[in-house]
Formats: structure tokens, C-alpha cells, sequence
């Protein structure tokens, strides 16, 4: 009887791992008609046109070299470059204040009482938030879309594992890998990559936990990494409102108020 029992568990052993094998293997077909590189390539931008303004509250990690900072952080955007981030500690406390109104941006760093200016360059927005992005990027990317880069080809396989649209855009230096989600031709986001021809990690974005704003999916999780350093980005949305009107004055660049004040650009080397 012993014997036949450790027959008959080596057997359903032996059948449970076939199953397994065969449940990794498992490939889903699209359950919807075929669309093509273009017609996916036109969905997302279309989808990042959707949102001409952003108002939110946000909890950002910034991962720099020197370590992880944390911050609640309240911001407004709008399209035309011009975005507005106000970081507070929980107390409430002022931190840091970067505005830019389309061409110059500055910045209000309290903790070093000090003030900075110049052209709204993403080497500049990368002053607070610690990965570059030119200010029309920025809005596209908060809401949960990505920018897509100039591009000699491009194609678009499914991947039947994943149950995941991937676009592949190239030209001669870069190529982006873009992961979607196409259930019921929603198109949500899942992972945007651009790499060197040499498979180099140039920039990510990922977002996650899309809900409704609005009637717009947006994402409540975001996190961009790029080259260069351990820099990343981490938003965590704890509320957000989309496609209202924002008051002009939030886009003022604010003055020294006394702060020594220094013009910065790309190659400016700020000291701790």
C-alpha cells in the first residue's frame, strides 16, 4: 500500500511540473483586430494631448548619488513649458520652489538660501527634480504617456506572454521599446525605454496603478531613471486634478527676496 502511494505521488509530482512548464509556455493571442506601428504611434500621442493642465499633490523620492530625499511635493502644469513644483517638508516648511513659464525657470532652494536662474532647459528642470526632461515632457510624463523620440523605423509585435503591445522605434543613434497595455484599446502605459545602440540605459519610464481623473486613465505610481548617475525620480499622485484652469500668476518666476542669486545653464557646476 506504501508503495503504491509513493507511486502514485511521484506521478502527480511528475504531472504537476509538466503543468507548470506548459502554464510558462502559455501564449495569448490579441483579443482585438491587429492595429499597426502607426496607428499605436498616433494613440499615444493623442493620449499625451489629452491633458492641457495638471494640478496635484505628490509624495517624490529623489534617488541622487548622495543618497534618497523625500519631499511632498504640490505642482501645476501646463502645456507651453510651464510647470511650477513647491517642495515642503511634513511640517510644512518650504524647501524648494521651481517655476518656469515656458522659457526661463527658476529656482528657490531654502535649505541653502540661495536663488537660481536661467533658460527652462532640461538640464535646469533636472535641478530639483533630478532627471532630465524639457517642461513639455514633463506634463506628457506626469500624466502617465511618454515622449517619443524622431525615428527612421518603427514596429510593433505582440508580446503573447505578457499579453503587451511593444512598439520598437529606431534611428541611427538610439532605439525606444515601448510596452503597452491594449486591453479594451485603452493603450495604458507599462514601460518606456531608450537605449544606445550598445543596449546603453538612456532613460525609463514606468508607470503603474492607472485609475480614473476625470475620465482620463492616470497613473498613482511613476518612476523614471536615467544614465548617467543613480538618479531617479519616484512620484507617488495622492491627488491631482487634470484640464482646469490654473492661475497665471502661479507661473511668476519668483524674485531673490534678498537669497544671493546666480544664473546657471547646463555646465554650471552648482556647490553643495
Amino acid at each position: 500500500m506504501a508503495r503504491g502511494t509513493g507511486a502514485l505521488l511521484l506521478v502527480l509530482m511528475m504531472t504537476s511540473l509538466l503543468l507548470l512548464r506548459g502554464s510558462s509556455c502559455l501564449q495569448v493571442d490579441r483579443p482585438y483586430k491587429t492595429p499597426g506601428a502607426s496607428e499605436v504611434i498616433a494613440v499615444l500621442k493623442a493620449r499625451a494631448g489629452r491633458i492641457s493642465t495638471m494640478r496635484a499633490e505628490s509624495r517624490m523620492n529623489h534617488r541622487t548619488d548622495q543618497g534618497k530625499v523625500k519631499a511632498t511635493v504640490r505642482l501645476m502644469a501646463q502645456r507651453g513649458g510651464k510647470l511650477r513644483f513647491d517642495a515642503v517638508s511634513p511640517f510644512d516648511t518650504p524647501l524648494a520652489t521651481l517655476v518656469t513659464d515656458g522659457k526661463e525657470f527658476a529656482l528657490v532652494d531654502a535649505q541653502k538660501n540661495r536663488h537660481y536662474h536661467g533658460t527652462a532647459s532640461a538640464c535646469n528642470i533636472a535641478r530639483l527634480l533630478q532627471v532630465a526632461l524639457s517642461p513639455d515632457d514633463v506634463l506628457v510624463v506626469l500624466g502617465g504617456s511618454t515622449p517619443l523620440i524622431k525615428h527612421d523605423s518603427a514596429r510593433l509585435e505582440w508580446d503573447s506572454r505578457a499579453t503587451a503591445e511593444v512598439l520598437t522605434l529606431s534611428n541611427k543613434t538610439v532605439t525606444q521599446t515601448v510596452r503597452l497595455d491594449g486591453t479594451d484599446r485603452r493603450w495604458d502605459l507599462l514601460l518606456s525605454e531608450v537605449r544606445t545602440k550598445k543596449g546603453e540605459l538612456l532613460l525609463q519610464i514606468k508607470p503603474n496603478a492607472y485609475r480614473s481623473v476625470n475620465g482620463l486613465r492616470l497613473p498613482a505610481h511613476l518612476l523614471v531613471r536615467q544614465a548617467g548617475s543613480d538618479a531617479q525620480l519616484d512620484v507617488t499622485f495622492k491627488r491631482e486634478e487634470v484640464n482646469i484652469k490654473l492661475p497665471a500668476v502661479a507661473f511668476e518666476l519668483p524674485a531673490p527676496g534678498g537669497m544671493p542669486s546666480q544664473r546657471v545653464d547646463c555646465t554650471t557646476v552648482v556647490k553643495p
